[in-house]
């Protein structure tokens, strides 16, 4: 069995505390939420600030859209003010939302089709959106479809996918590593 998917469906509930607060797992309602505030936290060439890491924080660590339409609290402020001053202290909890996200980054791999012709793209519909309907139309609640783990999504919506006909290749881990040797042999031949 795939490494990746293991992995993916095995997600346990992050440990991960940033600003004070534990986040839970990064689900497809996390990424259209940071989408919508445009977050740098899904940009990384773009720079991040206190208040970006305080409302991003507050996304990741809510499971309802209610709790992350209210006014800062008194404690956002506070971590916004600490981190603004204390530049270091910004650099660590950065440093942790990263491994967060990191420890949960276990989509598959697809290979790279150039006459790839995708109908959420050809259609307008977001690719979030086409997930989440694919779970429901495969048993999952609404709610289950926006907040399982990410990864895991994304691997369910694809099994259903190539089980209704889709032509989805997935590369395997052997595959992978196989690529990633060869990319490796190929930098080392031209460093010499």
């Amino acid at each position: 069995m795939e490494k990746r998917w293991i992995k993916a469906a095995t997600i346990l509930q992050p440990s991960i505390e940033v600003c004070g607060r534990r986040l839970l797992p990064f689900c497809l309602r996390h990424r259209v939420a940071l989408e919508a505030i445009n977050s740098p936290v899904l940009d990384p060439s773009r720079p991040m600030t206190a208040k970006h890491l305080v409302a991003a924080v507050k996304i990741l660590s809510s499971s309802r859209l209610d709790q992350v339409i209210t006014p800062p609290t008194l404690r956002e402020k506070f971590w916004v003010a600490r981190m603004t001053y204390g530049e270091s202290i910004l650099i660590a909890e950065m440093g942790k939302l990263i491994a967060y996200l990191n420890e949960q980054a276990f989509w598959p791999r697809f290979w790279d089709k150039s006459d790839n012709n995708s109908t959420s793209s050809k259609e307008g519909i977001p690719w979030q959106l086409v997930v989440v309907a694919s779970l429901v139309r495969n048993g999952c609640t609404l709610e289950e479809a926006w907040t399982m783990p990410e990864a895991e999504a994304i691997w369910m919506h694809v099994a259903h996918s190539t089980a209704a006909g889709a032509n989805v290749s997935v590369m395997s881990d052997t595959e992978w590593e196989a690529i990633q040797k060869y990319k490796a042999e190929q930098r080392a031949g031209r460093e010499n």
